[in-house]
């Protein structure tokens, strides 16, 4: 690299600290949890309101153990406030997240969490619904399979 610097060029500096990406749309949302942390650290708006206003099915995965987990979002929380949760103690009251994290830290989260959205529904949608699709995606996905999966309901 040091060979190409002088052609490399400046074309802009950013007027404030980056603060993650802009919201790609609710079809797109696939996150490490690091990212997902910087995005509420830094109160990214377009995140905050999207996620806010829905109600949903979810998917984290543990890419070092490749064991899934899936949850939902339901009530008046939305996914932004569910998720929240998750940043603050990394297992979100879960018990097989619970049981994941036993022995480690949020740096274990940090390292091996990513967080999916699998569908989202209107806030107004009945919450039996979202569970419903709930309980779908943990047979399609096998989450309540001690080997692969964290659910244990």
């Amino acid at each position: 690299m040091e060979g190409h610097y002088e052609h490399f060029v400046v074309s802009e500096i950013l007027a404030e600290k980056y603060a993650g990406r802009s919201f790609p749309g609710f079809h797109a949302v696939n996150l490490s949890f690091q990212e997902l942390e910087g995005l509420m650290a830094h109160n990214r708006q377009d995140w905050e309101t999207a996620l806010s206003h829905v109600k949903g099915v979810y998917l984290i995965t543990d890419t070092k153990s490749q064991r899934r987990y899936v949850g939902s979002a339901y009530g008046e929380l939305g996914i932004w406030s569910r998720w929240s949760n998750y940043i603050q103690l990394g297992h979100g009251d879960n018990e097989g997240m619970r049981e994941l994290l036993k022995g480690h830290d949020l740096d274990y989260c940090r390292r091996h969490f990513k967080f999916a959205l699998l569908e989202h529904r209107d806030a107004r949608t009945d919450d039996a619904i979202i569970l419903d699709r709930e309980t779908f995606w943990k047979q399609v996905l096998d989450t309540r399979h001690a080997e692969t999966g964290l659910n244990r309901n």
